[in-house]
């Protein structure tokens, strides 16, 4: 992922997807809803032009987990090297860790 710069704009996040959920933190939807996890790997100014106001964004590096339902998947997604990449918006997220 080095090899290939990537900007990203506004509230979204870059996030590289984990195949499974990290050994420390499971976040359960009381629904049923599937739970996913990736790893920041960039982000955006912050700037949310809706509001016309800066929103604090998950550092790059921390692990983020959002809902997804089983119909429709969240945000919009790439695939480089066999991994796969997804940009989500901010307010996707429920929870942001560091992976350490």
């Amino acid at each position: 992922m080095n090899n290939i710069p990537i900007q990203v704009y506004g509230i979204n996040l870059l996030v590289r997807m984990m195949a499974e959920a990290p050994a420390d933190v499971r976040v359960h939807c009381p629904k049923g809803s599937p739970i996913r996890y990736g790893e920041v790997v960039a982000r955006g100014d912050g700037f949310d032009e809706g509001a016309n106001a800066f929103r604090e964004m998950p550092t790059v590096k921390s692990v983020v987990a959002f809902e997804e339902s089983a119909e429709d998947v969240e945000g919009h997604y790439f695939h480089v090297a066999g991994e796969e990449f997804r940009v989500i918006r901010l307010d996707a997220v429920i929870l942001s860790f560091p992976l350490e």
